[in-house]
This record gives structure tokens, C-alpha cells and sequence, in this order.
């Protein structure tokens, strides 16, 4: 197996093919492909880059997407591309390939800083159990909480509901009118304009429609406001980053059905809302790894966080 370091942002965006291939091998955070990190790396990003790929034969079968960041009281911590967006990440290694999960661990933690690699579900993180050399205590994000609602949610749409009002936006362009005009960014949380933020929000957006990889469901609403969901998608996960309801009328159920029918018929085998949304699910659980292998513990401080560039540009992940 071939180890590199990634230490700029242009070695990322050459691996982008090969990046998407191994995300949908390993069902990746649909927040994990090229179209997000790249772009928060680009507008937002903070700290060095610190990421590691792991190839075999020319395949990229390991990918941590990491950066070194001063933390509070000025420890480095080790996070993932994209910490603070609203979603959550995770280590990609090949299916079935703890050999590869052992690689990336030893390589990460010869880098001596502590872990703050939050959102990483519990189901996904399990193979980390390879790991044989040390172990590890990796924090928790408790705000980034998310709920699994059923693909097949037709008892969630009430009869009446006039599913045909929700039209689907695929279009980059439309989606980004939609998205980012004042005051609607500011409802979408896209950020203040000229600000990073913003600049982030709209090239994430644009590079990830333009890939297939998000899509947005509008509702307008009989006095005026838009209702809507802006889904991002992975292999067989899909997860709502933004979503703007009416005020006071809570989640509308005739997005909801909408949103989950499209998640279904792209193969997504669960559809995550987050738990402010007013959707009823079941939690999805984002605790971490809290003991992997032998060796000795590294413990985590429990610390506060601290112009649309085409697609072209972030690639066709």
C-alpha cells in the first residue's frame, strides 16, 4: 500500500475521481464527497492541511480528510474538512478493508495532536476496532444530531396533502436564485453576502447539483413564504442540510413525502433530518469511538468551536 500526506488543497482536487469512487464504495456522509470539503477547504478552511490517502494499485482504497487547527487554549486538533456546516463526516476505507482502517489510524496518530473528529456515526465507526497500536477518545457533537426517517414514509404524508405543490429544483442556477437572494439566504443560512460563508454555500451548492449529489424541494405557501428542503446525497444515505419551514407550522408533511420518495427511488436506504426539524424519527446516533485496540488512551479536552467559483474548479465528485 502506498501512504501520502495531502498537504495542499490542489492534491485533494486531483484525487477527486477516484475520491467518489471509494465514497460510494464505503457508503460515504453524503457531506464526505469531493463537492463539500473541497470548497469549505477553499473558502473557510483554517490551519494546515494535514489529510492522508491510502492507495493500492493505483486505487484509492483510504482517505482522511483531515486538517490540524489551533484549538481555544491553543492545542492542535485534528479535524475533518467541513467541522461546522451542520452535517457530519467520517474516515473512507474500501469495504471490508480494516487492514486499510489501521493504516489511516497509525498514520493520523503519528502526527502526535489530539482528535476532534466529531460526527462520526457509531455504526460506521466501528471498524476502527483494527486499530491495534493505541487508543482513542474522540469527541462528541452534540448539536449536530440528526433523525432517521423511513424511505418508505407514505403514512407520513396525511391524506390531503397536496404532494404536487413541492416542486424539485435540479438546476444550479435556479437552485442558487432560489438560495441565496436577500432575504433568502438568510433564512437558508448561506451566509452573509461576500462573506466566506457564503462564498462556501454557494460553490458547495453548485458543484454538488451540478454532480447529482443534492437537490431541492420548494413549497410555496398560499400568503407567500417557500418552504423547502435542500437534501444532500450520498450512496445509500441521504441527509437534509437546510431545511425552512412556515413559522410555527412545523415540518410539512407534503416535503417530507417528497423529500424521502426521492431519497428511495436514488437507492438511499435512510433519509437523516435534523432533530430541530420537527420530523418524527428515530436518532441517529453520532457518538463516537470511545475505546479502539490497546495501548494508551488518548484523552480529548472538551473544547468550544471554535463568488461562486464554478465546478469546473471542485470536479465531478
Amino acid at each position: 500500500m502506498k501512504v501520502t500526506e495531502l498537504s495542499v488543497w490542489e492534491q485533494l482536487g486531483s484525487l477527486q475521481q477516484g475520491w467518489s469512487e471509494l465514497a460510494a464504495n464505503c457508503d460515504a456522509s453524503p457531506f464526505a464527497w469531493p463537492s463539500f470539503p473541497i470548497p469549505w477547504w477553499y473558502e473557510m478552511g483554517r490551519g494546515r492541511l494535514m489529510s492522508v490517502a491510502v492507495e493500492e494499485s493505483g486505487i484509492l482504497v483510504g482517505l482522511a480528510v483531515i486538517h490540524d487547527r489551533v484549538g481555544d487554549i491553543g492545542r492542535h486538533l485534528l479535524r475533518f474538512l467541513g467541522d461546522g456546516i451542520g452535517g457530519y463526516n467520517q474516515l473512507l476505507v474500501a469495504d471490508g478493508r480494516d487492514d486499510v482502517s489501521a493504516v489511516l489510524w497509525e498514520r493520523l496518530l503519528s502526527f502526535g495532536w489530539a482528535f476532534d473528529l466529531t460526527s462520526v456515526p457509531t455504526e460506521i465507526a466501528q471498524g476502527y476496532d483494527a486499530v491495534a497500536t493505541s487508543s482513542l477518545a474522540l469527541n462528541e457533537q452534540k448539536d449536530a444530531a440528526f433523525l432517521t426517517v423511513p424511505v418508505d414514509c407514505r403514512e407520513i404524508a396525511r391524506p390531503g396533502d397536496d404532494c404536487r405543490s413541492v416542486r424539485t429544483v435540479t438546476s444550479p442556477g435556479e437552485c442558487l436564485d432560489v438560495l441565496t437572494g436577500t432575504p433568502a439566504a438568510a433564512a437558508w443560512g448561506g451566509g452573509v453576502p461576500g462573506s466566506p460563508m457564503a462564498a462556501f454555500f454557494a460553490s458547495a451548492v453548485d458543484a454538488s447539483v451540478r454532480a447529482g449529489r443534492m437537490t431541492l424541494h420548494v413549497k410555496q405557501n398560499h400568503d407567500g413564504p417557500i418552504s423547502g428542503v435542500l437534501v444532500a446525497h450520498g450512496a445509500g444515505t441521504s441527509a437534509v442540510w437546510r431545511n425552512v419551514w412556515e413559522p410555527g407550522s412545523g415540518a410539512d408533511a407534503a416535503l417530507v413525502h417528497v423529500a424521502t420518495a426521492e431519497a428511495a427511488a436514488r437507492g438511499s436506504r435512510r433519509v437523516l433530518w435534523p432533530h430541530s426539524s420537527g420530523v418524527s424519527g428515530k436518532p441517529f446516533p453520532l457518538s463516537d469511538v470511545t475505546r479502539a485496540g490497546g495501548g494508551r488512551l488518548r484523552e480529548l479536552p472538551e473544547l468550544a468551536r471554535g463568488v461562486i467559483r464554478g465546478f469546473k474548479e471542485y470536479g465531478s465528485g
